[in-house]
């Protein structure tokens, strides 16, 4: 570190202290521009799409937050938005959810008329094809034939969705950036006893001779056994001969170190117990069953409680948020679905958290306390809760007892 001071002549004036780091900052650590222009991602989207594939419950977990967080598709004023997606709302955040949580960033392309006035559609790009560009957005389109198409979008006709990111660059790491190496060291794994196997597990040896050279014919006959008579089940506790002089001796060493299975179990548990920390999503619903835990519908309850309000509320909220400027082209604004929309307003559908059976145990009672019709409480038998949202207007027309309604209610 280095200090400039500045020292005036008169003692009656402020001496200001100029300090220098030499450490680079952290932002500017990576160049960001590439070729003409091109924003480089931190991590390529091949990686992190490798990574996709490398587990079960890291690829389980972007799918259980994306079909949560957006597959119940908006409420309020939504034929605007619908009609400006080809396959639906949902379909179109979901595959967007999909984006976000796979490689933190999304790319929505915001198609209009041609005279601009006017947005006709919605489409989303998939984030692997995608990068930013000095002057807007560059999509990268695999030929079949080999090669990459190019297509150079505006600035105006992308909106770039991300997560929350602390690096400060111009693209975001995913939230479960964490865990990282955990998933790229239990791949490793994986593929090296893949390549195992598929060499008839075979490990690799290093045949030395002491004493001799060994002819041309003892070298065939060593790398024919090793390729062919050594590998596959079939060809189990076969035998290799060879002559040698009584001087003359040949070992076989490992090149490659015994991996217990026990080892590599262990290794792909604990990265399986790291993915529910890193994504924010209960264990149970990646199957992962911990220690200690009953299994009870009011220990379940809670963690969807959770898994609601901490984590696919703000992937909402954030989508939402980051919508605003297409909204305001048709007279929207984000609402909180926990209260009344208003006419302009929009949101996502929440998840019912209501545990299985509550709604139905006591339909007899409020049957019997005039609050429901048969009908009624027939269609919420079977499914329809809408009939639910007329209980509270009904009661007061009704002439429903009251008290045995507040007695229900105190049982539930």
């Amino acid at each position: 570190m280095s200090t400039d001071q500045n020292q005036p002549e008169d003692s009656h004036l402020l001496t200001i202290s100029v300090e220098k780091s030499d450490v680079m900052g952290l932002v500017s650590m990576l160049p960001e521009a590439g070729i003409d222009g091109e924003y480089l991602w931190p991590i390529h989207p091949l990686a992190l799409a490798n990574l996709y594939r490398a587990s079960a419950e890291h690829c389980r977990a972007i799918h259980i937050k994306a079909e949560g967080a957006f597959g119940g598709g908006l409420i309020g004023r939504t034929e605007p938005i619908d009609e400006l997606c080809e396959t639906g709302a949902a379909e179109l955040f979901v595959l967007l959810g999909l984006d976000i949580e796979t490689f933190g960033n999304a790319f929505l392309q915001v198609i209009r008329s041609n005279d601009g006035s006017r947005v006709i559609g919605l489409r989303r790009l998939p984030a692997v094809t995608m990068s930013r560009f000095r002057d807007g957005f560059l999509q990268r389109i695999p030929q079949i034939t080999g090669g990459d198409k190019k297509v150079i979008f505006s600035a105006g006709e992308i909106i770039h969705l991300r997560v929350p990111c602390p690096m400060g660059r111009r693209y975001s790491e995913p939230a479960w950036i964490g865990v990282r190496e955990m998933l790229e060291l239990a791949r490793a794994a994986i593929r090296f006893n893949s390549k195992f196997f598929d060499n008839g597990a075979v490990p690799e040896f290093a045949i030395i001779f002491k004493g001799t050279t060994p002819s041309d014919a003892q070298k065939k006959t060593i790398r024919e056994f090793f390729r062919r008579e050594f590998q596959g089940v079939e060809n189990a506790h076969r035998t290799m001969l060879l002559s040698l002089s009584e001087d003359d001796s040949v070992t076989f060493e490992k090149l490659t170190a015994d991996v217990k299975d026990g080892d590599f179990l262990k290794m792909i548990d604990a990265v399986r117990d790291r993915i529910p920390v890193a994504h924010g999503v209960p264990p149970r619903m990646l199957g992962i069953m911990s220690a200690g835990q009953l299994g009870g519908g009011g220990e379940v309850a809670g963690q969807m409680h959770v898994f609601e309000h901490l984590t696919l509320r703000p992937m909402r909220r954030r989508m939402l948020d980051q919508l605003r400027p297409i909204f305001k082209e048709f007279g929207l604004r984000p609402g909180n679905p926990d209260e009344p929309l208003a006419d302009d307003q929009i949101a996502f559908r929440p998840l019912d958290l209501t545990p299985p059976g509550d709604v139905t145990d006591n339909l007899a009672d409020l049957v019997t306390a005039g609050v429901l019709t048969d009908s009624e409480a027939k269609a919420i038998y079977y499914g329809d809760t809408t009939g639910l949202k007329e209980v509270t207007s009904k009661s007061s027309s009704t002439g429903a007892d009251l008290s045995h309604l507040v007695r229900i209610l105190a049982k539930s």
